[in-house]
């Protein structure tokens, strides 16, 4: 009988303890709910100023500006701030645009500058592994990689070589029932924005990249991209692209990305990529709000201003509905400690349901 009561006693304290230890939330598999976010990482400052040189001269002090106010917005501070909204978002997948790489050399020097100034991506991981997020890069594709010769004082130069990239990071301690990669590809487009640098013809080059993720049977795929920001016609035709190429497929689609044509306004751009069948998540579900998300900041980033336009776009295909989605980095309280804001564009963050 003693025995017997011992092990009754025993039970009800295993019994007791397992119903008073904290419960993890548990995921519903069946509700297939996914996270996405959108996110530019411009600081604000623009090329415009290199564009109206008139000599060399004027070329190189053009140079030298850009990249003084680059550093003037303290890259590593400013990304730390991104990070800052991812983890507490804490998407499953991110498309990023204006992924800039910054290197330096000796001026004048006809070798390639190599030595990395800010490689804004590897700041953005590295900082999100400091915080215990997990995220990695599943494609991050080069596309206008150019170099000249800044001057920054009487006595002082540089060759300064600016890479533009977009990416896709995503969570790498999801299930892999919940998160799996099937294919990643990218492009240029074939219509580009072309600038000329005292008599040289430069292609601002831009595209897309793209992954198919199956996510607990379903598989859908997301694309993320940044238009041409200069010309309406360039934005069209690269938006009409990507209707042809990447979304053009039986899968689900989530297309995001910087897309340069005001979604407040009815771009010609984002209007032909509506009428090609995408839905834009924002306008479902928050009809009434402007959603703007640009420009946050000057080309100073200690100018802050009020957003005017909405090019920060989530927008969708096929079997997915639209549960929530939110503006982040755009308020005062998430100024960087420099009083800087992360991005001169806000963050969008949607959660969708891949629907049985």
């Amino acid at each position: 009988m003693r025995i017997k009561r011992i092990g009754t006693v025993i039970l009800s304290i295993v019994i007791t303890l397992v119903f008073c230890l904290p419960v993890s939330p548990q995921v519903n598999e069946s509700d297939r709910e996914l996270k996405v976010m959108t996110y530019s990482m411009n600081s604000g400052n623009t090329l415009s100023g290199i564009f109206s040189s008139r000599s060399p001269a004027e070329l190189a002090a053009a140079i030298g500006v850009a990249f003084t106010r680059v550093q003037a917005g303290n890259p590593p501070q400013r990304i730390d701030a991104i990070a800052n909204q991812i983890a507490t978002s804490s998407p499953d997948i991110i498309g990023l645009q204006e992924v800039a790489l910054w290197r330096v050399g000796p001026p004048l020097n006809p070798a390639p500058a190599e030595t990395v100034a800010y490689d804004f991506l590897q700041i953005l991981l590295d900082r999100l592994e400091a915080k215990v997020y997990h995220y990695s890069a599943i494609s991050d594709p080069t596309y206008l990689d150019v170099e000249l010769t800044g001057v920054f004082g009487p006595t002082s130069a540089l060759d300064v070589r600016y890479t533009d990239r977009i990416a896709i990071i995503a969570r790498t301690d999801l299930r892999t029932s919940r998160f799996q990669i099937e294919g990643v590809d990218a492009g240029n487009f074939a219509t580009n924005t072309q600038v000329s640098v005292l008599g040289s013809q430069i292609t601002l080059l831009k595209g897309w990249a793209s992954a198919d993720i199956k996510d607990r049977g379903k598989t859908y795929r997301f694309v993320t991209t940044h238009l041409g920001g200069l010309f309406e016609a360039v934005q069209i035709a690269q938006a009409n692209e990507l209707l042809q190429g990447p979304t053009n497929t039986t899968l689900r689609v989530i297309l995001v990305g910087d897309f340069n044509s005001d979604a407040a306004t009815g771009g010609q751009a984002y209007s032909l990529l509506l009428n090609g069948g995408l839905t834009d998540v924002w306008s479902s579900l928050e009809p009434n709000s402007s959603g703007f998300t640009w420009p946050l900041s000057g080309e100073l980033p200690s100018v802050l201003l009020n957003p005017t336009r909405r090019l920060d776009l989530v927008l969708a295909r096929g079997g997915i509905s639209f549960s929530d989605i939110d503006l982040v980095g755009e308020d005062i309280a998430d100024l960087t400690t420099s009083g800087f804001r992360p991005s001169d564009h806000a963050g969008v963050v949607a959660t969708l349901v891949l629907e049985p």
